[in-house]
């Protein structure tokens, strides 16, 4: 993963390091755009803010790029478009400590960083993949032997959503049921990744911690059946 970079004046990478340690932040934020009928939620460069008035601003720009190009896409469009709004009005995405551990002095001369080592790899789904995903699920409702359901939009790939399931077997049971429902919600311009969470993945923990859990089962409700 790449970031373009966006800095107030050019800076050293100990002047860099001062201002991070006075409390500017490395911030994205999303966009959706729509050229023809598929949807598109790219994130603008790590732009290096200070206050909270230059946040506002940046939230106000890219949310109209959104609420002029964004709705149009099919079937799609708004729920992107909500999405991109939600995640901005929240402030955008903080990608300050994956930049910082990143970043090398040419990084700063050519204003664009790349993630060799990252720890920010996913965010979260809207509620409608969520309510998606768990009208999914509720089939599961009495099938212990699916244990686990966590999603996110990974921030690796543009249009990728991933999906971690654990089951006691047959997980390729689960994980072709749960592909076919979300290529007819997405339709072909979105990835989708299942991953199975009984294979240990250095990724897995990310995915927990910054994605969505939609199903887990209690090991002493699930071990009565």
């Amino acid at each position: 993963m790449k970031y373009k970079l966006k800095l107030p004046q050019q800076l050293s990478l100990g002047e860099l390091k001062q201002k991070i340690k006075d409390g500017d932040r490395f911030i994205v934020f999303q966009y959706c755009i729509t050229p023809i009928f598929a949807s598109y939620t790219p994130f603008s460069p790590a732009i290096l803010i200070s206050d909270k008035s230059q946040t506002k601003a940046y939230i106000r720009r890219y949310n109209w790029i959104s609420a002029i190009f964004g709705w149009w896409g099919v079937p799609h469009g708004p729920s992107s478009t909500i999405s991109a709004l939600k995640l901005n009005l929240r402030g955008g995405l903080d990608v300050t400590d994956d930049i910082m551990h990143n970043i090398s002095e040419q990084d700063l001369l050519n204003n664009i960083v790349e993630l060799e080592e990252t720890t920010l790899l996913f965010k979260r789904p809207d509620k409608y993949d969520v309510k998606t995903l768990k009208k999914i699920c509720r089939d599961y409702q009495y099938d212990y032997n699916l244990q686990e359901c966590y999603a996110g939009w990974s921030l690796e790939s543009n249009n990728c959503f991933c999906l971690g399931l654990k089951a006691e077997k047959d997980f390729q049971k689960y994980a072709e049921v749960f592909q076919n429902k979300l290529e007819k919600k997405f339709y072909k311009h979105i990835q989708i990744e299942i991953i199975d969470l009984n294979n240990e993945n250095e990724i897995h923990p990310y995915l927990k911690k910054q994605g969505e859990m939609i199903l887990i089962r209690k090991k002493e409700v699930a071990a009565q059946y």
